[in-house]
C-alpha cells in the first residue's frame, strides 16, 4: 500500500458518495475488488461498515517516467505505481457533528526506511463530516496524484491540488501517517511528521496552499500525511487526510521550472469582477534539446490555461470572474511543468 485518500460528495437526503483513491506499488500485492468503509460517530453512538466497489477501468499506471522506460506495472524494471478508485453511496441515519469515514488496508512497503516495522503497519485514512450544523457539505477533493519521485540535490515542490466546490476556506497541515484511528507510524530519529526525509535545506510546508518543498540529500523511501481542513465562517466543516509514500531518487536530469505570473516570480494576483484576467506562465529547462509540457488541474471553473505549443511552452491563463465569484478565500490552481 503506497498512498490513499478518502473524500465524500453530498447527494441529498443524507446520502453521501464516498470515493477512495488507493495507490499500490506494482511490486506489491494486487488491489482488492471491494473495500470496507467504516462510518462512526461518538456523539450519536453510531458505528457500521459498508462495502464499496472498484470503478471499472481504474488501476492505471500513474508513474511519472520517461517514455523510454517501462515500469514494473507493465512488465519492466522501473518502480511503478497504479491508481485504483473505489466508489459507493452511504446513507447516514441521523445528524451528528462528528461523522468519520475511514479506510484501512495492510500493509505498507517494506522498503520504507524512515519508520519502524513498515511492512507490519496498515495504511489508514479518514474523512470528517459535521452534518448537524452544515447540511449537505462536500469534502475537499484532490486533483493531483500523490506520486512523487524528487531528485537528490534538486529542490522539488509538490501540491495536491485540493479543491472545495463549496468555496470553503482550506487549511493544510502535515501530520503523522496513521495505522489506525488511534495509532500513528513511529518515525526513526531524526525523522518526523514535519521532516519526513533527509533534506537540505529542511523540508518546507505551506499551511495556506499545501505546497511541500524539499531538496533530498539521500536515496530514501519515506511516508508523510497531509490533513486538509475546510472552514466556513471560521467554523470547521470537515476535513480529509491523504497518506503518501515518497521515494527520492538519483537523477541525471535537471528539473524544468516555471517563473510564475508573466515571469515575475510572483504567484499571486488580484482580479476584479467582470474584468478579464490574463497572464502568461513561462516555462524553462536548462537541459538543451528537451521538450517541455505544461498542464493544470482545472481548479477554477470557466477559466482556461492554454500553451503556445512551443518546445519550451508559455501558458496563457484566462478568466473573467463574475460578481458571484467575489470571495475573501483565494482561488488556487496548480500548473505542472514536465520534461521528456
Amino acid at each position: 500500500a503506497q498512498s490513499a485518500d478518502i473524500t465524500y460528495q453530498c447527494l441529498g437526503n443524507n446520502q453521501y458518495q464516498i470515493n477512495v483513491s488507493f495507490y499500490r506499488d506494482c511490486s506489491g500485492a494486487n488491489a482488492p475488488n471491494t473495500i470496507t468503509i467504516n462510518t462512526s460517530s461518538n456523539q450519536c453512538g453510531q458505528n457500521f461498515n459498508s462495502t464499496i466497489s472498484l470503478i471499472p477501468n481504474t488501476g492505471i499506471d500513474v508513474t511519472p517516467i520517461c517514455n523510454t522506460l517501462t515500469t514494473v506495472c507493465n512488465g519492466g524494471n522501473t518502480v511503478g505505481v497504479e491508481e485504483y478508485i473505489y466508489e459507493g453511496i452511504i446513507t447516514l441515519p441521523t445528524f451528528c457533528n462528528d461523522w468519520t469515514f475511514s479506510f484501512s488496508l495492510c500493509c505498507r512497503n517494506n522498503a520504507i526506511n524512515t519508520i519502524n516495522n513498515p511492512g507490519g503497519e496498515n495504511i489508514y485514512v479518514e474523512a470528517f463530516l459535521n452534518n448537524l450544523d452544515f447540511a449537505c457539505n462536500n469534502s475537499a477533493t484532490f486533483s493531483n496524484p500523490p506520486v512523487s519521485f524528487p531528485c537528490i540535490g534538486q529542490t522539488s515542490c509538490f501540491n495536491h491540488g485540493a479543491i472545495d466546490i463549496d468555496g470553503d476556506s482550506l487549511y493544510y497541515s502535515l501530520i503523522a501517517p496513521m495505522t489506525s484511528a488511534i495509532t500513528n507510524v513511529t518515525y526513526i530519529a531524526p525523522y518526523s511528521a514535519q521532516q519526513p526525509l533527509a533534506s537540505n535545506p529542511a523540508t518546507n510546508f505551506n499551511p495556506n496552499n499545501g505546497d511541500i518543498c524539499m531538496t533530498p540529500t539521500l536515496q530514501q523511501v519515506t511516508v508523510l500525511a497531509v490533513r486538509v481542513e475546510e472552514y466556513r465562517n471560521e467554523i470547521l466543516v470537515g476535513r480529509v487526510t491523504r497518506d503518501i509514500q515518497l521515494r527520492s531518487v538519483n537523477c541525471n536530469n535537471n528539473l524544468p521550472y516555471t517563473t510564475g505570473i508573466n515571469g515575475t516570480g510572483q504567484f499571486n494576483i488580484n482580479a476584479c469582477a467582470n474584468s478579464p484576467l490574463n497572464f502568461n506562465i513561462p516555462t524553462n529547462d536548462i537541459d538543451a534539446g528537451q521538450t517541455v509540457s505544461l498542464n493544470w488541474n482545472n481548479a477554477i471553473p470557466n477559466a482556461t490555461l492554454t500553451d503556445n505549443g512551443n518546445q519550451i511552452p508559455t501558458g496563457t491563463f484566462n478568466w473573467t470572474p463574475s460578481a458571484a465569484d467575489i470571495s475573501s478565500t483565494p482561488y488556487c490552481f496548480t500548473a505542472t511543468v514536465s520534461d521528456d
